[in-house]
């Protein structure tokens, strides 16, 4: 491979690890981890219950992870899980009171840094990086659907 492609994953690997990192002392300033807040800020984004498994697609996260992190906030008094109608296999969670005010709470906090963060770009910027990170992704997964 070629050096300046060596050089340009580098880059792209230390970009990815950083704005991981930066979410992770998002969350950690709100005092949760980056996978309750993701929960949390999507269950108050959607206003709808979901299931776990939505859940556990939407944030690409395992199953096995969603349902360790409903447990914490099960025992936090911020979700409720019933079973599904018409699925007994099914779980579907919903925030509690105290749960729509942290996802909000939460949800509000990380915005403000996203929006301090994209404003230090253009919007032509903004969207060029949106555009060209959906066609990574998308990219990835055609390459792995293909494997």
């Amino acid at each position: 491979m070629e050096a300046w492609r060596n050089d340009l994953f580098d880059r792209f690997y230390r970009s990815w690890s950083g704005i991981d990192a930066a979410y992770d002392k998002i969350a950690a300033g709100c005092g949760v981890t980056s996978n309750i807040m993701n929960i949390l800020t999507l269950l108050y984004k959607q206003r709808t219950p979901m299931t776990q498994n939505e859940l556990s697609h939407e944030l690409h996260l395992t199953k096995q992870t969603v349902t360790s992190v409903l447990d914490s906030l099960e025992k936090r008094g911020l979700v409720t899980r019933s079973i599904a109608e018409g699925d007994r296999r099914s779980r579907v969670v919903a925030l509690t009171d105290e749960g729509r005010v942290s996802g909000r709470r939460i949800g509000r906090a990380m915005r403000s840094v996203e929006l301090s963060a994209f404003a230090m770009l253009s919007d032509e910027e903004q969207q060029a990086l949106v555009d060209s990170m959906e066609k990574l992704w998308h990219g990835l997964a055609q390459v792995l659907e293909n494997e």
